[in-house]
């Protein structure tokens, strides 16, 4: 539907866009700054981290899984053990020792933490020192970006972009928290995600601070997972905000909520795919020597079978979702050692523009 076509931010502007986001988070905290080299006791976190039960031809993974309910907990090991599983039977046998965070709802989503402390450096309220890490922040910001949407946005023949905008969608996407993003996210943990207090906490921190934030240090990888039903709230309210717009008739509003009836399931997958797929990455990328370009072209062949708008004849064969997966894995496993290397560029085409154009409403 045209009212829900838009522009999808590059990775640089995404970047300066973060460090205006919100107002709340440009507010000066009052009061006396904590601490910042004294994290609180470990236990509190690792109290809700769980190894999950996934077993593989009688070989047992190791991902914990951290969530604050058993709803989540249920959530994260379906999420997670959908992927793993794949990757251990496609891919290597060796998925690591992972971590899967489980967002609450309420919480900023992560990138709005690294928004907040991108504002400080910019602004001069940081430790000289702390600052100076903010373009290794910016860099893991702009490569979340790249894998999502290739810096820009998906041309269709006629010449219309199609996407999602992604503004209104990141909320509902995860993302790998490595290096001084995950010591920037506990950080936010430990001050419950008070913006007020997050920003305290960062203004007073010193050189090293960020080396004391190690509780991810077992793990070889962490992957953080918003909140269930993330994605539905943030299509609920884009779509409603498209169907406000006052070009659109009361014809095509009628027309668009039944149509909305018939492909918001297939959306929501879609979507889902993607999420999934950004996981099936991030095990990948640290747990095989494989180059970007091949990464890249794996993941998007998984993804493709759980598209729902790529026509069935076009999938490969399997009795299951998984095992169709797994095939598919194999098969571009064989096609990248076959094939001559893609371009960096065209392997890893943004995940996001790639398929949220097969969603189209």
């Amino acid at each position: 539907m045209h009212v829900l076509r838009s522009r999808i931010f590059t990775a640089s502007r995404f970047t300066r866009w973060l460090v205006r986001l919100l107002p709340g988070w440009l507010l000066i905290a009052t009061g006396m700054a904590q601490d910042a080299s004294v994290p609180p006791p470990k236990d509190e976190f690792g109290s809700l981290v769980t190894l999950a039960p996934f077993v593989v031809s009688g070989k047992s993974l190791a991902i914990s899984i951290y969530a604050r309910t058993a709803a989540d907990r249920r959530y994260g090991e379906h999420f997670a053990g959908a992927v793993v599983k794949v990757v251990h039977e496609a891919v290597t046998e060796s998925t690591g020792r992972g971590l899967v965070i489980i967002g609450a709802k309420g919480e900023p989503h992560p990138t709005l933490v690294f928004g907040k402390f991108l504002a400080l450096a910019r602004d001069g309220k940081l430790d000289p020192a702390v600052a100076a890490r903010g373009p290794e922040v910016s860099a893991m910001v702009d490569r979340w970006m790249q894998n999502l949407s290739h810096g820009g946005r998906h041309e269709e023949k006629d010449g219309e972009g199609n996407d999602f905008d992604f503004e209104q969608i990141f909320t509902a996407l995860p993302l790998p928290l490595a290096g001084v993003g995950a010591k920037l996210y506990q950080i936010a943990w430990e001050e419950k995600f008070d913006e007020r207090r997050v920003e305290t906490k960062l203004r007073a921190l010193r050189p090293g601070d960020l080396e004391l934030r190690d509780r991810f240090k077992a793990y070889e990888w962490v992957f953080y997972l918003p909140p269930k039903g993330a994605f539905d709230r943030v299509l609920n309210d884009l779509v409603a905000a498209a169907l406000q717009q006052e070009d659109v008739g009361v014809f095509t509003r009628v027309v668009a909520r039944g149509a909305l009836v018939v492909l918001k399931p297939k959306i929501r997958r879609t979507i889902e795919a993607m999420r999934q797929g950004l996981m099936f990455m991030t095990v990948v990328q640290t747990q095989t020597t494989a180059s970007e370009e091949d990464v890249g072209a794996l993941t998007a062949a998984y993804i493709e079978v759980m598209i729902p708008f790529v026509p069935e004849e076009k999938k490969p064969p399997g009795r299951t979702e998984h095992e169709r997966a797994v095939n598919a894995v194999r098969a571009q496993l064989t096609k990248n050692a076959e094939e001559p290397k893609e371009s960096t560029d065209s392997a890893t085409e943004g995940l996001f523009v790639k398929w949220s154009h097969s969603a189209k409403l």
